[in-house]
Formats: structure tokens, sequence, C-alpha cells
């Protein structure tokens, strides 16, 4: 992992980590926590512990992408104990000998795995990592109070561990299966029936289930389909698709190939019929036959059985009717323990036996130690520099539209860019190009070939602009296309994009037009046009208009009312700006939001508002 330490932010990093000013605390008091939980959250319920653990890497590192990712490394190792730990408890019908090192060769297999390797490098997996901390943690300390007996044990896995973990990420939701997955299973196995306990459980689960599909019925369930709307893809779709991708992942967890690997998998084609294409059904009926093994296994082979269930359980929720991305290889991170133990327990066999199956087990085993860590030494000498990651992946995923977009993205970032003739301008420019053209909704990559051109000095092509508004009009937005826009007010205001008022207002326009643009990413988009009008277009008239607009929608939205206060100050209505501060009171701010607010009102509070605070 070493190599890759040093390769920057990328992706998601920016919008949750780079870009997040909540995060960026500079104090360790009450009100910079709050600060940093009241920021963009990346789910529902906020993640509060994966974003607590960012501001303080922040507080103690800086924006530092080695820290971050150091972090991060521990948090796999610490994570490798725990397996560990946990794969020896259930190893435990093997001699103690032979135990250990059935279980010293699964952490291994499981830290030094190549799928794992974005759970490091990719900073913003922290919340994958955390979260698996903690049910790793609650499932040792549940199976090890169930073992020996004693209350403390469940209270710290049920009330203490899980919760942390939902907290770190809604992944954790699963950990009551995952333990049910023991009790029915393994412990079933090994104590010949089930207790009141096990029955309670599995009772409870089942219950849950059924609760949680009567809630997605209900009109309060409908945000699931809603969250489709931003997608190229159905529910229907999407769940087709699943089928496909979970062999995919057992397949890169089987012989992971780094052609193969990769931080996007927008290249895998959607299943849009159980016969289209015709690898769909047998999917399907595949992943049903392994539920079917794992219920055949689970008196004879019950380690084999919780393997498969574990597996299963451990994509429930990403690879299911969650509207999320098709693939990502993170989603393994939890679920690789199941493959690992099942193949434990098989090798434990094949050890057990004499001849050739002892050959062969003891070979396979000893080769997987020597292939993945030196697989996951070339990916990570890969992603330590983000022109080398950004090109190999763009060679080994020619039909990914955002493998293409980080390539040209790369090249387009580098000084010789900017010549009109350097290669990496045109390599960048064939890169964006192949990235519009794979994906017929994308749109960052026009803004980029917009901004190729202006740092040429060639000026703003008007065709590409117009394709730009066209998609931004009539195509879905993604959970990624709304910063679009705010990337092109931000490169607008610092002067590197090229752009007159009137086309960044058509674009503006183009956007607002949508359809199906819904009334969050409206707000923001009235924010972000009222920043440039007031930074750049230096029209405050202009600027306070889109900001009433924006809080039209969204009324008590706290920087929004924050900058109109400002507006009002600058054009000389001090009592409307000090009306506007009371009303903010302690809302959560960023902290530069925070020192503009008591700038402003000590500025209001002097004898001459005006004097000294231009600057405001």
């Amino acid at each position: 992992m070493a190599p890759g330490l040093g390769g920057g932010f990328f992706f998601d990093d920016y919008p949750n980590i780079v870009e997040n000013p909540s995060i960026q605390i500079e104090s360790l008091d009450g009100a910079s926590l709050r600060q940093a939980l009241a920021g963009p959250a990346a789910s529902p319920f906020g993640r509060p512990v994966s974003v607590a653990s960012f501001a303080l890497t922040h507080y103690f590192f800086g924006l530092d992408a080695y820290a971050f990712k150091a972090v991060n490394l521990a948090i796999h190792l610490f994570n490798g104990l725990l397996v560990f730990w946990l794969a020896r408890q259930l190893l435990g019908a093997f001699p103690p000998r032979r135990r250990d090192g059935l279980a010293l060769w699964l952490a291994a297999a499981w830290l030094l795995h190549p799928i794992q390797l974005l759970a490091v490098l990719h900073a913003v997996q922290r919340m994958s990592s955390l979260s698996a901390l903690f049910l790793l943690a609650g499932q040792l300390l549940h199976i090890r109070a169930r073992e020996r007996g004693g209350l403390a044990g469940l209270l710290l896995a049920w009330g203490v561990c899980w919760p942390l973990s939902f907290f770190s990420k809604e992944s954790g939701a699963l950990f009551p299966f995952f333990i049910l997955a023991w009790e029915l299973i393994v412990r079933r196995a090994a104590q010949g029936g089930l207790d009141r306990y096990a029955r309670a459980l599995a009772v409870l689960a089942g219950l849950t289930f059924l609760a949680g599909l009567a809630y997605l019925a209900l009109p309060s369930g409908r945000w699931l389909l809603a969250g489709y709307e931003s997608r190229p893809f159905t529910l229907a779709e999407r769940l087709l698709t699943e089928g496909r991708v979970l062999w995919f992942y057992l397949g890169l967890i089987a012989l992971p190939r780094l052609e193969a690997l990769g931080l996007q998998h927008d290249d895998i084609g959607l299943s849009t019929g159980l016969i289209e294409p015709w690898t769909t059904m047998p999917a399907l009926l595949g992943l049903a036959g392994l539920a079917w093994l794992a219920w055949r296994l689970r008196a004879r082979a019950p380690l084999v059985a919780f393997g498969i269930a574990w597996f299963l359980i451990g994509h429930a929720l990403e690879s299911s009717l969650l509207p999320l991305e098709i693939a990502h290889e993170h989603r393994n991170y939890v679920p690789l323990f199941g493959v690992l133990i099942a193949a434990a327990a098989l090798l434990g066999r094949a050890l057990e036996a004499a001849g050739s199956r002892k050959t062969l087990g003891l070979a396979l085993a000893g080769l997987a130690l020597l292939y993945l860590p030196f697989v996951t030494a070339l990916r990570a000498h890969q992603f330590g520099d983000a022109v080398r990651r950004t090109q190999i992946e763009a060679q080994h995923h020619r039909g990914s539209a955002r493998a293409q977009f980080d390539a040209g993205r790369a090249l387009a970032l580098l000084p010789d860019a900017s010549l009109r003739d350097s290669p990496a301008r045109s390599f960048a420019q064939a890169h964006l190009q192949r990235a519009g053209e794979l994906d017929a909704n994308f749109k960052t990559s026009w803004l980029l070939l917009i901004h190729l051109d202006c740092r040429a000095g060639l000026g703003a092509d008007p065709a590409l602009v117009e394709e730009l508004a066209r998609r931004l009009q009539e195509t879905p937005f993604g959970p990624g296309d709304v910063t679009t826009l705010y990337a092109m007010k931000e490169m607008a205001i610092e002067g590197s994009l090229c752009l007159a008022r009137p086309e960044m207002e058509r674009l503006f326009a183009a956007a607002q037009a949508n359809p199906r643009l819904g009334p969050h990413p409206r707000m923001l988009m009235h924010s972000w046009l009222a920043d440039y009008l007031a930074l750049k277009a230096r029209d405050l008239p202009a600027a306070t208009a889109e900001l009433d607009r924006a809080l039209a929608i969204s009324p008590h939205h706290p920087s929004n009312r924050l900058k109109r206060a400002q507006l009002d100050f600058l054009q000389g209505r001090y009592k409307e700006a000090a009306g506007r501060l009371d009303g903010l009171g302690d809302a959560a701010l960023a902290g530069a939001e925070r020192k503009t607010l008591a700038q402003l009102r000590a500025c209001l509070a002097s004898d001459n508002p005006a004097k000294g605070c231009g600057g405001i």
C-alpha cells in the first residue's frame, strides 16, 4: 500500500473532504464539532462517526492526502487483527496450531487482497473501513459472549459497536443479520439446535425485514424510487444487473486481475431483461444456487455455509434496492471475509487429508499469499501518481466514461495543457470527448473542454457551450453532476474560465430549466449564480435577486442568509443586514463563514460600519 499513500485526493474525496469546509476545523471545541457534523452529508443519517474522524484528521494534519490515507491504513491494519481474532474464534473446531495457522492465512489474504486497496488509498472510503471495524468488533464480542456467557459482551456488541458501525456507514445496519447467520448456522451446528435467544433473534429479524418491505410500499418509502430519477437506470434494471455484478466481484476475489480492477466500473452494461444480456438469468440462477448450497451445507460444512451467507448478506444493501451506482470494489471490504472463511474451512479439511489433496491445498494457499500482494503492490504503485493511475485505468476500461474523464482531467491539469500544440492538451481533449460520447448524460467533460480552450487562449467554442447547455437542460442530474455548476462558477470567479456573463447565465438557466432538477440542487444553483454575479460580474442587485430566489426555496439556509446579509451591507443597507444576522443566531456555519459572521457583526456594531469594512 505504501507507494500509493502519496497519490493525492480523487473522485469522492473532493465533495466530502477537500471541498467540504465543514470538516476543516481549526479547534477542538463544541462549535467546531457541530460545524463538522452539520456539513454536507454523504447520506440521510450523516455518518457522524466518519465525518468526525475526517475533521480530527484535518485538525491535526490539514488537507494532507498522505495523512488521511495513513490513518486509513492504520484502521485497515487494526481491522486485520479483528479478522484474525474472529477467524480464530470461528475455526475453533480445528486443533489449536492448525486453527492459528488458518486464521493467520485468512487475515493475511484479507489484508493483502488488491480489492481492499481502495478502502485505504481512497481517503473517503474510511467510511467503509470504520464501519467494518465496529461491525467486526461487535461480531467478535457477540460470539465470545454467547460461547462463554456474560452480559457485558452482548451489551457492548449491540449497544456500542452496532450504533458506531451504522453511524460510520449505513451498511452497519446489516450487523444483526451477520449475527443471525452465525446463530442459525455455526452455533446451531455446534449446539445441535437453537436456543431461545437465537429463536427470538430470528423472529425479530424476520419482522424487521417485513416492516422494511411495508415501509417501502407506503408513501413514506417513495424516496427509494425518487432516487432513481437521477440515475440512468431503473430499479428493475439495477436489480437484474447486480446479479452479474456479484459474480464479477467473486471473479475479482478469486483471481484479481490488474486490468479488471478499477476505481470506476461504469463500463459494466445494464441488464434490461432476463436475457439482455444472456448472462443475466444464469447469474441470478447462480446466486440462488449459492443460497441453496449454503442451506444444504449448514450441518455438514457450517463454516462454508456461513461464508456464503456472509458474502450475500454483505451485499444485501449496496447491491440490491438502493439507487446507488452499479458497482464499486470497496463494497467487498466486509463481504470478502465470507469468501475467505469458507476457503479457510476447506483448506483446513484439505490439510487433514493425506496425499495430493493436502499438497494442492498448501500449494494454492501459498500461491495466494504470493500473488495477492504482488497485484496489490502493482496497483498501489499505479495509485501513487494521478496521471499514471488515470492513464492505466483509461486503457483498462476503454468503455468507462468516468475512467476516460479522469484521464482527461489529470492531463488537463498539467502545465503543458495550456499550450495549443502540446501532446498533453491533445490527449486530454481525446479522453474528454470520449467520455462525453460514452455517456450521453455526462456534463463535466464538456466544461473541461471549454476550460482547455480558455487556457490555450482560443476562447470558448460556441458549439461546446451549446452542447453543455443542452445536456444541463435535457439529461438527468446525477449526484456528481450538480457540482459541474459549482466548478464552473469557481473557475469563472478565479479567471480560468473565459465564458462571458451571458454564456454563464445561459448555462445556469439551462440547468434551472431541467424538469428533473430537485429543490435542493435548484437552490444551490441560484446561490452559486449569485456568487458569480457578486464576485465576478460585480452586479450586486442581480446577485441579490438571485440569492432571494435561493432563499425562497430554502428560507432558513444559514450560508445563504449570511451571504444575503453581506449583500445588504455592501449596498449600504446596514439595518437590514443587522436584522438578518440577528436571525442567524448560532446557526451551523463553516469555519470561514463564522469568521465572516463575526467580522460583519463587529462592523455593524461600529459607529461607521462602512469604514474599513468594504471587503466583507
